[in-house]
């Protein structure tokens, strides 16, 4: 399972693979152990949006859309 959650180097160019947030942050912390001793871990983390993000909304409105489009068919109906 893929992570959410990937370390920049503060240093150099180097950047976790996406795991989660502790495994990158420690990743990161044994990066700057070997190639910058001494120097205090910075850089930055990025987070991966969730793919499936605004997917809800999208299906709360078609279901809004739908309904409007039943209730505009059933009121013009004749008895």
């Amino acid at each position: 399972m893929a992570g959410n959650c990937r370390c920049w180097c503060g240093e150099c160019s180097y950047r976790t693979p996406w795991l989660t947030e502790p495994r990158s942050a420690g990743q990161l912390a044994q990066h700057y152990a070997e190639q910058h001793p001494g120097a205090e871990p910075g850089g930055r983390a990025e987070y991966r949006e969730n793919e499936r993000e605004g997917a809800g909304c999208v299906a709360v409105l078609a279901i809004l859309f739908l309904l409007l489009v039943l209730l505009a068919t059933c009121q013009y109906q004749s008895p």
